[in-house]
């Protein structure tokens, strides 16, 4: 009697857990505290669970192992050690549940490790799940005809999974490549339990047919049935996903793979040019004066630097009073055509002749502001010797700008972190979206930031694909870092 009551436990415990699972998954429709309070019930769960099976924890490592066994007991020792990480995590973050427990670990820590856990926990719980499917199946006495139609509507099934899986970035979370989840709180709840449910049948169905093929490995050639049949399920469902991601408008980036320039801190020579003839001038649009595409910028008096208040600043942001000159600045990024053709090499990584130019060093874009100078008939500003770089500031030719002068004519008279003013979207330059600024303030709803959450491209994009500030400089703000005279 004792334990036919442990068994009906253990099923309410095994049934409860994905549910529990399912709801933490599903953050944007239960909040933070109830997603807490939620988490601390599946730690409670996941506790229990193991109590019930001490029997077999007392079993390990002994026996025979065979594939099935193997399969299983990784996967359980996984989950296990994932769903331990995540509620250590978990908790040293709560706000609501345990706060006195929180900042058991460094928070920027465990915000990124509690994100990968959990989601990994949802792959071992979906692979968990699909083991334990083969048995249940035991139960139904199908044909032949109707197992194949079966399995066939269950690949459509996990292959619309891996799509939502695919659509969701669900990878970075997985490996650590993205500290926040980025969640949409627009939309309905019923549709994020579907999604969520989908995906999960993804990994139920991968974990399915694992099992039945190692489960045929172990056979003898007589009771053996084709080891090609679940190979082939997971297959088919595979490339469903894939192709539903590759066709379905919106899911592949524009633009090809590879990390982004902005975690690369890959470099662009922005040439500036001096003492350029005022002859064949025109106007901008803002009255400044524009030679040979080259922009005119009016000396001035700034304050440098940024406040101690303002978030993410580093220490040597120190701001202090200065006053620069009147120079001229190309409006433009150094396109990858524009270098290749005086340098005669183009080491980009995201290679196009309008892309700029990345992957140069500093020493790179001093020798070329002097070809560009020598190919127009001007002085070039800088002696090189034997590695030594020496600015000739009488020199009418092309330079790199000063620190100074490159900060004076970004922020074009503004005095806020942007020159868009508080906030940048991904809509007005080519960073990582996924992180706008002020994110890491607000990490469990972006909906009060300025700017939110964006695409991120994983490509540079053409210079001047976005909106000049009001002194007609382009990509001041991402695409590429570029480099200045001075150390920065």
């Amino acid at each position: 009697m004792q334990t036919g009551k442990n068994n009906q436990l253990k099923r309410v415990v095994d049934f409860g857990m994905p549910i529990l699972l399912l709801c933490l998954m599903s953050y944007q429709v239960m909040g933070e505290a109830l997603h807490e309070w939620i988490g601390m019930g599946m730690t409670v769960l996941v506790i229990l669970h193991q109590i019930l099976n001490h029997k077999w924890y007392g079993s390990l490592f002994k026996g025979k192992y065979h594939a099935p066994r193997i399969l299983m007991t990784v996967v359980n020792l996984l989950l296990v050690a994932s769903f331990i990480l995540t509620a250590f995590c978990g908790m040293s973050m709560s706000g609501y549940a345990v706060p006195f427990l929180y900042g058991m670990a460094p928070v920027s820590f465990v915000r990124r490790m509690h994100l990968s856990m959990s989601h990994w926990s949802f792959v071992l719980m979906g692979i968990h799940v699909g083991i334990h499917m083969p048995v249940g199946q035991k139960h139904f006495k199908w044909k032949d005809r109707t197992r194949n139609v079966l399995a066939c509507a269950l690949a459509v099934i996990a292959g619309t999974g891996l799509y939502l899986f695919l659509k969701s970035n669900m990878s970075d979370y997985l490996f650590f490549r993205v500290p926040f989840a980025f969640l949409d709180y627009g939309k309905a709840a019923a549709l994020v339990f579907l999604e969520n449910i989908l995906m999960l049948l993804f990994w139920a169905f991968i974990g399915m047919e694992i099992f039945v093929l190692c489960k045929e490995a172990g056979k003898t050639d007589k009771g053996k049935k084709n080891p090609l049949l679940p190979v082939c399920c997971m297959m088919a469902a595979v490339i469903i996903g894939l192709v539903m991601w590759v066709a379905i408008p919106g899911n592949r980036p524009d633009h090809g793979s590879g990390i982004g320039a902005w975690d690369k801190a890959q470099k662009s020579a922005d040439a500036v040019k001096n003492g350029m003839p005022m002859q064949d001038s025109s106007d901008t649009a803002d009255g400044n004066d524009v030679i040979d595409a080259y922009i005119l910028i009016d000396g001035g008096t700034f304050l440098m630097g940024s406040p101690e208040t303002e978030n993410w600043r580093v220490d040597d942001e120190t701001q202090h009073e200065v006053t620069v000159s009147t120079f001229y600045i190309d409006p433009y990024e150094t396109a990858q055509g524009d270098y290749e053709q005086l340098m005669g090499v183009n080491p980009s990584t995201f290679t196009g002749e309008n892309l700029p130019v990345e992957n140069i060093s500093w020493f790179d874009a001093v020798q070329y502001a002097n070809k560009k100078s020598e190919a127009a008939g001007l002085s070039p500003a800088y002696t090189i010797t034997k590695g030594n770089v020496s600015w000739d500031r009488s020199a009418n030719g092309y330079r790199l700008p000063t620190e100074a002068e490159w900060e004076y004519a970004c922020r074009a008279g503004t005095t806020t972190p942007f020159n868009t003013e508080k906030s940048l979207s991904a809509q007005e330059a080519n960073f990582y979206g996924h992180y706008p600024y002020e994110i890491e303030e607000n990490y469990f709803n972006d909906s009060v930031l300025e700017a939110r959450p964006g695409e991120y491209r994983q490509t540079t994009l053409e210079v001047g694909s976005f909106e000049p500030n009001a002194w007609g400089l382009y990509d001041c703000h991402g695409n590429v870092n570029e480099w200045c005279w001075d150390y920065y």
